[in-house]
């Protein structure tokens, strides 16, 4: 079934971000029909073979003695309650046409999800084996799209669009998508460069690309986008602060990353009267030069380390772990008392007032409302047939339609009630740390937390959609699967 597999991530990752059925008009409604018709008949046809085929035909493991030994992990356990919250939730909706459809024009209802949450289960079942080959393939269309989205941020348009604007970037839709989409392509390409050897074709490759996407996400517009960088180098950085080498890998990224943010000033020094939008927080550090600082101060790290290294002094991991804990733990108490001081409801582009209501909404649901939830991407016509709320939403957002908090914590907890929001972070909580868990056995699983903790913090500001969704649950899938053969050795 390795086959069906391959061609299912190609066309996913190769056709569904390029297909427009009419540009940038009714882009979600095109988008998500693209998906369903490309997700379906492979997961009834995987899911088919699973479940029918013979012992000895299928690709899973079957070695009784580990089957017998394995325990099922936390995160499966989070990923079929996942799946049981959905049907739940769509049983108990009041909208069930529109809880199964999902909106007209966004489409991210039942059908969307468990098509999702299927593959999820697919990729978990069995270890996806995918050669160096096919992961250039599947690294192509995205590398495109980045290149694409530069060219449009400083008004070169190489393909003329319908309703083409300043608000929409390459062929993946507006800002929101497409940072959404870079939150799973850019941790990607960094941690393949991580992983690959020191100068090898593969490191080069993987090089150029991870440069291209950081540039792509500095320049694409939106403030947000920073929590996608401070997930993913964060994270990487206390993966590696267990040992001498590993840390010598994540000062490349950060030299990596200095040299992006470098190129991204010198481009807006020369070329800056073409950029054609707002000025950002991560395009505020880059033009601060803080690449070259960044560069430096690596290179400092690198030669300190050589240092002790010669004088044979031991690389104490821990500590260094605490150290940098304390450190960041201080910078988030003093963000997290900013935020609160600061927050209105103009706070992030008006989020602030979609926060208050959505908490205000679920807050006035019914208690078993509030533990299942009203049904999935039902809050606008939730909102629509209750006349307090319907007078609200028409002062506020007008003929505009708030199909979701633009926060996805929120977003689930009033579509699937409390108990799909506890499964829903759950489900990536524990698949992150039962990576963590493996790391030694399996260096790869950093190929997998990279994207879905970015893919998770950026989701608190964002929202749901299946230019991001289905790459980052398909990527849970991988990583459980991956973690089943850490367990097991």
């Amino acid at each position: 079934m390795q086959i069906l597999y391959t061609i299912y991530l190609i066309l996913l990752c190769g056709v569904l971000p390029i297909y427009m059925k009419d540009g940038y008009y009714e882009l979600g409604e095109a988008k998500s029909l693209c998906y369903l018709l490309i997700s379906a008949p492979f997961a009834a046809l995987i899911l088919f073979n699973i479940l029918f085929a013979k012992r000895g035909q299928l690709d899973i493991a079957v070695d009784e003695e580990l089957h017998a030994k394995r325990k099922v992990l936390v995160s499966e356990f989070f990923l079929y309650g996942n799946a049981f919250s959905v049907l739940i939730t769509f049983i108990f909706s009041s909208f069930k046409r529109t809880a199964f459809f999902g909106i007209e024009g966004w489409r991210n209802g039942v059908l969307t999800l468990s098509i999702a949450i299927a593959f999820c289960i697919i990729f978990s079942l069995n270890k996806y084996k995918t050669g160096e080959k096919i992961l250039i393939i599947l690294m192509i269309v995205p590398f495109l799209e980045m290149i694409l989205s530069i060219l449009n941020r400083f008004s070169i348009y190489p393909i003329d669009i319908n309703g083409q604007n300043t608000s929409f970037l390459s062929t993946v839709g507006n800002i929101n998508w497409f940072s959404g989409y870079l939150a799973i392509w850019v941790p990607l390409g960094i941690s393949f460069m991580f992983l690959s050897k020191a100068f090898s074709k593969r490191f080069m490759f993987s090089g150029l690309y991870t440069v291209v996407g950081l540039i792509a996400l500095f320049l694409q517009g939106s403030d947000g986008a920073t929590l996608i960088l401070i997930a993913c180098y964060v994270f990487m950085l206390f993966w590696s602060l267990s040992d001498r080498n590993l840390f010598r890998k994540f000062l490349i990224q950060a030299v990596v990353l200095g040299i992006s943010m470098t190129i991204v000033d010198m481009l807006i020094a020369f070329w800056g009267s073409y950029y054609n939008y707002e000025q950002t927080i991560l395009l505020t550090i880059c033009k601060s030069h803080i690449g070259i600082i960044l560069v430096a101060a690596a290179f400092f790290l690198y030669r300190l380390g050589r240092l002790f290294e010669e004088i044979n002094m031991p690389f104490r991991g821990s500590v260094y772990k605490w150290v940098c804990g304390v450190c960041l733990s201080v910078l988030a108490i003093y963000c997290a008392a900013w935020l609160i001081s600061s927050f209105d409801d103009s706070f992030g582009n008006g989020r602030g007032i979609i926060y208050r209501m959505c908490l205000d909404m679920y807050m006035g649901l019914s208690p078993w409302q509030k533990l299942v939830g009203i049904g999935q991407d039902c809050i606008y016509p939730y909102a629509m047939a209750d006349s307090m709320w319907s007078s609200s939403f028409r002062n506020v957002f007008g003929d505009l339609v708030l199909t979701n908090a633009h926060c996805e914590f929120m977003t689930t907890l009033i579509e699937r009630g409390l108990l799909g929001a506890l499964l829903y972070i759950g489900l990536f909580i524990s698949v992150i740390y039962q990576l963590i868990k493996i790391k030694e056995k399996e260096p790869q699983a950093l190929a997998f937390g990279l994207p879905i903790i970015s893919y998770l913090v950026y989701e608190q500001i964002s929202f749901s959609q299946v230019m991001s969704m289905p790459y980052a649950y398909i990527l849970v899938g991988m990583g459980i699967g991956l973690c089943k053969v850490g367990n097991r050795d």
